[in-house]
């Protein structure tokens, strides 16, 4: 099976953000920057998507808030900024109490978690639009940067360190939804190699890597030793970092260099999926990619234990990905 089997077309979305690069520059890149004095805002906006509907399906929404406010800060950390505040948006068909109670306290806790502030929000019931208990949820988030990390300095030879995921984080779900359901699967079936159930494993919370990344930025890292991120969401490896590595410049990443999480095994296997398709879509335990100078790696590696080197930067051009 194939994402767009499950109704998403990632080529077709490249095309339509190619298309959108004519009217701004910001477009295709993390977190958009918006210059002020010696500093720079950076903002980015972003949705849980349809685990949104794993969610709902297991009436568990606690952790949604979460997800988002970790993704949306993974975002702008790769723009080289620390987070400052926090929006969300809900939409409903009808408000529900004690599921926007739930909503909220997952957004609270992140936003506690990475020490910044809920700023305020919109909630709005559009009973026409939505039926039932289904909802949507947005966010916006705004940093600050000393410095923006572009990628530009990216060159040959320069090493790869991934940082791990915390599982599936919030892509690929609309993906993995078919597969269960065409399997006629359980959300709330155990698995052993999980060690719970299906359900418990697609509801893991979305990893913030602030607290991994805060130190070698500036002013605790002057300069900057690392010349680029790539969050690994939508795309999975292929779309992410090829977003911050200069065009003459591709990457070579050893896939037996981490050890791929139970969970994607799991969804490979079931749904058939192809081994290439899969590091389109998914993540596969590797939540975050820093490209370093090599002399600078050791220092990465020391201050981030589990930071892994999984690859380097050659010339040419696109991902490839060996055993």
């Amino acid at each position: 099976m194939l994402y767009k089997d499950a109704g998403v077309d990632i080529s077709k979305t490249d095309s339509l953000i190619s298309y959108l690069k004519k009217f701004s520059s910001e477009i295709g890149r993390f977190g958009g920057v918006f210059p002020l004095d010696d500093k720079m805002l950076v903002s980015s906006v972003d949705g849980v998507g349809t685990k949104l509907l794993v969610a709902i399906s297991l009436k568990r929404h606690d952790t949604i808030g979460e997800d988002l406010v970790n993704h949306c800060v993974n975002d702008i950390l790769c723009e080289g900024a620390r987070p400052l505040f926090f929006m969300d948006y809900i939409s409903v068909s009808k408000l529900r109490k004690s599921i926007f109670k739930s909503l909220i306290s997952g957004l609270v806790r992140g936003c506690m978690n990475n020490g910044i502030v809920l700023l305020g929000g919109e909630t709005a019931e559009l009973p026409s639009f939505f039926r039932g208990d289904i909802y949507d949820l947005v966010g916006f988030i705004v940093g600050i940067a000393e410095k923006r990390i572009t990628g530009n300095n990216i060159t040959e030879k320069d090493l790869l360190i991934g940082l791990p995921s915390n599982g599936l984080h919030t892509n690929g779900f609309s993906l993995v939804r078919k597969i269960i359901e065409e399997k006629n699967l359980s959300l709330k079936s155990y698995q052993p190699e999980f060690g719970h159930t299906i359900g418990e494993e697609l509801l893991r919370t979305h990893r913030s890597y602030l607290s991994v990344i805060s130190p070698f930025l500036p002013p605790s890292s002057s300069p900057c030793i690392i010349k680029g991120m790539a969050h690994i969401t939508g795309g999975g490896f292929y779309g992410n970092i090829n977003r911050i590595v200069p065009e003459e410049y591709g990457v070579v990443i050893k896939k037996s260099s981490w050890e791929v999480p139970p969970v994607f095994k799991f969804i490979k296997k079931i749904g058939n999926v192809p081994e290439d398709e899969m590091y389109r879509v998914f993540n596969m335990g590797i939540g975050i990619v820093l490209i370093v100078d090599r002399n600078s790696a050791g220092f990465v590696l020391d201050k981030a234990e589990e930071g892994l080197v999984i690859g380097e930067v050659k010339k040419g051009k696109g991902v490839s990905l060996i055993f």
